[in-house]
């Protein structure tokens, strides 16, 4: 699993944070496709945040395509030619 630093007294909403790691983890290819993210109750856990926080996060890169929900079994990374870096 790759660590998340979250920072509880910056202005930035602690949602905001985790989505911005996650998003430029997976941009910069340091997460890949078909990764399974930490569930959510397990990363509110591991972080002291609540559950709704990471639903949040989690939500917000499930609408923009980094990420798909699977029934009963979680959130996945997918492949995004989109947001992919030129080779």
């Amino acid at each position: 699993m790759v660590s998340c630093f979250i920072e509880k007294d910056k202005k930035t909403p602690i949602y905001k944070q985790l989505y911005d790691f996650y998003k430029e983890e997976m941009l910069n290819g340091n997460i890949k496709e078909g990764t399974k993210l930490p569930s959510v109750r397990s990363l509110s856990q591991t972080l002291s945040i609540s559950k709704n926080t990471v639903n949040e996060a989690y939500q917000q890169l499930l609408a923009e395509g980094f990420i798909e929900s699977r029934v009963k079994k979680g959130y996945w990374v997918v492949p995004n030619l989109e947001y992919l870096p030129d080779t």
